[in-house]
């Protein structure tokens, strides 16, 4: 009768040992489908945040080009000129869950060395006799995503 009890109390502490290795493999599972699931993420959170900055230089270019040429180049330009540099901070956007995401935008504006003495550049009435002004407006946003920093500039040529 003792040989029957033994069995009966390996056979019980067997199930233990199962139900403890299938505990064991349900959380090894469990973390490597979490660590799947933050990386997908993580990997999608640099995707809108580029593709935010996108947005938001194209943008900038856009206003490069609407602007009246006198807002150019009158004292209360958005672009200051060369080598001066208007610096500001700005939001490029918000992700999901109200996370803003800032940049710094550096705008500077290079008149055309063919421009007269009047409009910054070195021309003179044989060269340039019809007074054509004309001024690069430079763009440049710097933001970062994660631990790297990234620049994105756009250049807009404005001729009168």
């Amino acid at each position: 009768m003792r040989i029957a009890k033994s069995k009966r109390k390996l056979v019980s502490g067997s199930a233990l040992i199962e139900i403890s290795l299938s505990y064991a493999t349900l959380v090894f599972v469990a973390m490597v489908t979490l660590r799947a699931s933050l990386n997908a993420t993580s990997n999608q959170a640099w995707t809108v945040k580029q593709t935010m900055s996108d947005a938001f230089i194209t943008r900038e270019t856009a206003l490069a080009t609407r602007v009246p040429f006198d807002d150019i180049t009158g004292s209360n330009s958005l672009w200051a000129v060369s080598p001066g540099v208007t610096t500001s901070s700005v939001t490029i956007g918000v992700l999901p869950g109200g996370q803003s995401v800032t940049g710094t935008l550096h705008r500077t504006r290079i008149p055309d060395a063919n421009n007269l003495s009047s409009a910054g550049g070195t021309g003179t009435s044989a060269t340039n006799p019809s007074g054509t002004e004309a001024w690069k407006l430079q763009s440049i946003l710097v933001y970062t995503v994660t631990d790297k920093q990234y620049v994105k500039s756009r250049t807009v040529l404005r001729i009168r």
